[in-house]
């Protein structure tokens, strides 16, 4: 009941005390309408109040409605922000950083950052990036280095509604990966250039011979030809190099396990690079103590011991290579041994790397460059390792280790 719903009712019954008081018949009439008026006023102020209060309860619950779906929305935000996996900080629009989410703390180590000035923060180049966005109040994107790392960042500003700078959203995208895939890509087709280029100009100086002096000469003949055969050969052999290492890197590559007889594909081996090795006065040996069949990718197996052999004829000018095959705790394990040149302790890290060569001389007369490139890549597809041991002057053991399938 209101202030003014009160006064009324009081001056009413003042007026009706009175009334009774100074009794006159002529009263009762106005003392019966009066009453009346009372509970139309009564009965009319009951009913505004209810519904005063029925809207009133009514825009109460739709307020805490609202509220509660922007609780929850910022809950979802906040939640999506801190376990997103790309490094992002918030900056006001005075430059006060507001908020950074942990993969921002876990990439740049850096913690405590709330409440300070970003120019006390960030380093020369990325305070340019982030001051483009302030000054411009506009989307920046570029790649920069940090700490020896490549990021694409974006710098977004944030408006209060679509009119007040606010401030920026700025992302970390770690494009490291990305970079040096690029990198790679770049040595990767200048080596092949190079490889390729070789035999083609020995093919196209024997040809041009041939055209300017005929099959006249019978012996001369003969040799250039032996040389188109033989750099026709090193072409299609880089080539086929190169597909089974492409092969090997895509994200779709695949092992096709079926049950391999590990003694016979030795004895294969052995034959296949056996007059190679005699005519280099080397001796092949080979040991095996595994007679059953084992789970395993045939087309590895094969190519690893094929790779590694020929490397160790290239490799060596005498004496003996052996090839040893175990199976201990559900490993293949493969030791391909020589006597050769060696290689050093600076070259070893990267044997593996495409058209690394650490005699160039050696491998344009055997080898394509990718033999090693390729091997390790099957070995990482078949979760494998592969360890090397080397001396200068006294050889080169190889031992890889392959999980049965």
């Amino acid at each position: 009941m209101n202030k003014n719903y009160q006064k009324v009712i009081f001056s009413a019954i003042i007026v009706i005390i009175l009334m009774i008081w100074n009794f006159n018949y002529s009263y009762i009439y106005l003392i019966g309408f009066m009453i009346a008026m009372l509970f139309i006023v009564y009965d009319t102020n009951r009913y505004y109040q209810q519904q005063i209060n029925f809207y009133k309860r009514e825009k109460e619950n739709e307020i805490r409605e609202v509220e509660g779906e922007k609780d929850f929305n910022h809950k979802i935000l906040n939640s999506l922000i801190k376990t997103m996996n790309l490094p992002m900080i918030f900056i006001n629009c005075k430059g006060t950083i507001i908020f950074t989410n942990q993969s921002f703390r876990d990439a740049f180590n850096i913690k405590h950052l709330r409440g300070k000035y970003y120019k006390d923060i960030f380093t020369d180049q990325l305070l340019n990036i982030v001051d483009q966005s302030y000054i411009f109040e506009r989307k920046f994107s570029t790649a920069v280095c940090i700490d020896e790392r490549y990021y694409q960042i974006e710098t977004t500003p944030v408006f209060r509604d679509d009119v007040a700078f606010d401030g920026s959203i700025i992302l970390f995208t770690d494009v490291t990966q990305v970079k040096e895939i690029e990198k790679m890509q770049k040595q990767f087709f200048s080596d092949i250039s190079h490889e390729l280029k070789t035999p083609m100009s020995a093919i196209i100086g024997s040809v041009e011979i041939l055209q300017k002096e005929g099959i006249k000469n019978k012996d001369t003949f003969n040799e250039f030809m032996g040389i188109l055969l033989k750099e026709s050969y090193r072409m299609q052999n880089i080539i086929g190099d190169i597909l089974e290492l492409s092969r090997l890197e895509q994200p779709q590559a695949t092992l096709s396990p079926a049950l391999v007889d590990i003694d016979s594909l030795i004895k294969d081996t052995v034959e296949l690079f056996e007059p190679l090795a005699k005519d280099k006065q080397l001796s092949l040996v080979y040991q095996t103590k595994i007679k059953e069949e084992l789970m395993l990718d045939y087309t590895t197996v094969k190519t690893i011991l094929n790779n590694l052999v020929s490397n160790a004829i290239k490799y060596s000018n005498a004496g003996v290579i052996s090839i040893k095959c175990n199976y201990k705790d559900d490993n293949l394990i493969i030791v391909v041994q020589d006597e050769g040149v060696g290689i050093s302790k600076d070259n070893i890290p990267f044997i593996f790397d495409r058209f690394f060569q650490v005699d160039r001389s050696r491998s344009k007369k055997l080898g394509t460059g990718l033999g090693l490139s390729i091997v390790k890549k099957m070995v990482e597809l078949n979760n494998g390792t592969i360890d090397v041991e080397s001396t200068p002057g006294i050889g080169t053991t190889f031992t890889v280790t392959l999980p049965i399938l």
